[in-house]
């Protein structure tokens, strides 16, 4: 039978967009391994978008990226019986817009998929990723949180849209506060998310419905509808697999809520151009 998902007797387009090899700092996994998963997982189309960030976990300015490992590896990948593309993963471009547009200039005419996202705060807390914030004792510093992240998401879809295609968990910073028992959602800052969201529509950009390995699922629904009313188009499905196991975890789910939403097609990107597949 063919790969993918069938629903309600007909096929829905299973792709994964966000994913990860050893090329990015906190995976080990080959690509052959994640192809090997996708495969097994019914996914039709894996995009490897491995980090490049321009602000390290502590803070620290990383204004280079391995391309010709990363490409040497795309090019290793042999036939399979999906399609592969070459994404990457932007970090900070806002913190630094020259390191990171000299970086998408390297890459050549392969790189199918850029994914902007902001892992760390910037011009605060030392620049750290929110990943190693402590939120325990300190219900504001969530706030101040989500408002660094957002401020500087504006900054990126406003000023540096050549820096991204798809707009990459802009929930991030969420995760962490909820791993420290603090639980707070976007809708307070909804204002500034949609203000986010109009943009992103506006300038023909995607929104990414981050699945976290299905950890993140039930967050997305008003998220998707927010930006479905703010003109938005086109959105994108990633697990965020760093190993094997979890390939296209919650992305039969994703491509719910997405019909849940109003929307009637999946994004994947080709060339840097979005690809519509209908749900």
């Amino acid at each position: 039978s063919p790969a993918g998902l069938y629903k309600g007797g007909y096929l829905v387009y299973l792709c994964d967009s966000h994913t990860h090899t050893r090329i990015s700092f906190d995976c080990t996994a080959f690509l052959s391994d994640m192809m090997a998963a996708a495969v097994q997982a019914g996914v039709q189309e894996l995009c490897i978008t491995d980090h490049c960030d321009l602000l390290d976990g502590d803070g620290k300015p990383t204004p280079t990226f391995p391309w010709q490992e990363a490409l040497d590896q795309y090019h290793s990948r042999g036939d399979a019986p999906l399609t592969v593309r070459l994404g990457l993963e932007l970090g900070s471009a806002p913190y630094n817009p020259q390191a990171a547009r000299a970086i998408l200039a390297q890459a050549g005419e392969e790189l199918d998929v850029v994914l902007g996202s902001l892992h760390n705060w910037i011009g605060a807390q030392n620049n750290q990723d929110f990943y190693f914030t402590n939120f325990t004792a300190d219900p504001g510093l969530c706030r101040q949180a989500v408002e660094n992240a957002l401020t500087h998401t504006w900054k990126l879809v406003k000023e540096y849209p050549d820096c991204y295609d798809s707009l990459a968990h802009i929930n991030y910073p969420l995760r962490y506060m909820a791993r420290d028992g603090q639980h707070l959602t976007l809708e307070p800052f909804r204002d500034q998310v949609e203000e986010i969201f109009r943009q992103v529509a506006a300038s023909g950009h995607a929104l990414e419905v981050n699945t976290c390995r299905s950890v993140s699922l039930e967050e997305w629904l008003p998220l998707l509808r927010w930006f479905k009313d703010c003109g938005g188009e086109y959105v994108t499905v990633g697990s965020d697999a760093h190993q094997p196991e979890h390939m296209a975890l919650g992305i039969p789910e994703a491509l719910e809520l997405l019909q849940e939403a109003g929307f009637s097609h999946v994004t994947t990107y080709q060339g840097r151009r979005p690809v519509l597949h209908k749900l």
